[in-house]
């Protein structure tokens, strides 16, 4: 497979949001040998999708739709730290008048 083609399965993937249907994504785009990869890629892509949702309880919705014994391990807390993260960044962007990182084109 071309890394081309498994960035943007993954890109896809994490753009389902909730993590049960990116895995669907993943298990019926990828062959078998892929799915660990993707499933570790797809937990730092997931981030930035979950914070373009509208909503608090949709952006915890969707955090806790990731169990806790998900692969990779620490899957969920990456997730939350990546959200974090991105936020505060943001935040900070958004008070010193700039723009902010994963909005510049």
């Amino acid at each position: 497979m071309k890394p081309d083609l498994f960035r943007i399965i993954c890109k896809n993937a994490a753009e389902k949001t909730y993590y049960p249907q990116c895995l669907q994504y993943i298990e019926m785009s990828l062959p078998v040998e892929f799915h660990d990869l993707a499933k570790s890629t797809l937990i730092y892509l997931l981030p930035s999708n979950i914070l373009d949702l509208k909503t608090r309880e949709d952006r915890r919705e969707a955090i806790e739709s990731i169990p806790d014994d998900a692969y990779p391990a620490f899957a969920k807390d990456i997730v939350k730290l990546g959200v974090t993260t991105i936020w505060n960044k943001e935040k900070k962007a958004k008070r010193h008048g700039k723009t902010a990182i994963r909005n510049r084109g």
